[in-house]
């Protein structure tokens, strides 16, 4: 039944011509793709020859002997290692271990849509690219030709690949952890993108942007793709609390005409409450804004009919001279 269950999730995306362009894809997404009661609670993605399992319920060993087999049997070809992440607890890199093969040491390159990124399978709580944000990285590659991007909460920094791959006169990239801002330089360097090109800030998102809005700062894109909770020397951030916060200093720096994108990951924080917390911010910032679309999952992370918990949630956001925050289409 599992077997069936994998298989016909595999050849829908084939159907679709998913596996086309890509060297990295969620090849099932259980939340959306079944009812089996341990099956709706993992997902695969392929990052090249290597699996990546998670799942966010205790999986029985049984479960994981299937999908193993079926991923040996559908992939043989292609198949150089399978790696399981249990987030049914407290995530840490601990969790991570490989169940087939012999990962890759260090990080090693995938492509999409013909960018390189950089990905690793271990010692790491995630392989470095959200296969989710695959159409924001391919908007972000086709519409940022001679602009300023400023990319914040930047993780790996795969948002500011694709801007620079798409012809940005600068991206600035922003996050609190040194370890991943190394990673989103390394991204950088490894797409071939020019060293002059790219501003790299190790440090909180609270404190550069004032210092940024101080200096004059003014960007054509900003993207902020925040955690649903961080904490830092100067205190917490919660998606929950600090919407408002966040974005009273974000608009300052986007420039009149600019877009921002912004997004966040929760189930818990309905799409009508996160636009609301972003009108807000552009209340208190006294600028306006207008919708020109949603953020969406990409086809190949389907979702139940309840489209509530659909958990990223996010717009792409014109800042204009009108005094009402309105949406199109």
């Amino acid at each position: 039944m599992m077997h069936e269950i994998l298989k016909s999730s595999v050849a829908f995306r084939r159907g679709l011509r998913a596996f086309e362009g890509t060297e990295a894809l969620r090849i099932f997404n259980g939340p959306g793709e079944t009812d089996h009661p341990e099956l709706q609670h993992a997902a695969i993605d392929r990052f090249l020859d290597h699996f990546w399992i998670t799942a966010w319920k205790t999986l029985k060993p049984a479960t994981l002997t299937a999908i193993e087999t079926f991923l040996k049997s559908e992939f043989a070809g292609s198949l150089r290692a399978i790696v399981f992440m249990d987030r049914s607890g407290v995530a840490s890199e601990a969790d991570v271990v490989p169940l087939f093969g012999t990962p890759a040491p260090g990080r090693f390159t995938v492509r999409e849509a013909g960018i390189p990124y950089r990905v690793q399978m271990e010692g790491v709580k995630h392989p470095g690219l959200f296969l989710d944000h695959a159409p924001l990285r391919r908007w972000l590659a086709e519409t940022q030709k001679d602009r300023s991007v400023l990319n914040l909460f930047a993780y790996t920094g795969s948002l500011s690949v694709a801007a620079g791959a798409g012809g940005a006169q600068k991206v600035t990239t922003v996050d609190l952890s040194k370890a991943t801002i190394d990673w989103a330089r390394e991204n950088w360097s490894s797409a071939g993108l020019p060293e002059e090109r790219g501003d790299f800030i190790y440090g909180d998102v609270f404190e550069w942007l004032p210092k940024l809005a101080k200096r004059g700062a003014l960007f054509d894109t900003i993207l902020s793709d925040p955690p649903s909770f961080s904490r830092s020397k100067k205190g917490t951030f919660s998606t929950q609390k600090d919407l408002v916060r966040l974005h009273a200093s974000i608009l300052p720096l986007l420039k009149p005409g600019g877009i921002l994108v912004s997004s966040i990951n929760s189930e818990n924080i309905p799409e009508r409450q996160f636009l609301k917390d972003v009108a807000l911010a552009a209340e208190k910032t006294d600028c306006s804004l207008r919708v020109l679309s949603r953020i969406d999952l990409p086809p190949t992370f389907p979702t139940g009919m309840d489209l509530s918990t659909r958990y990223l949630k996010g717009f792409y956001l014109l800042k204009n001279r009108s005094s009402v925050l309105s949406e199109q289409g």
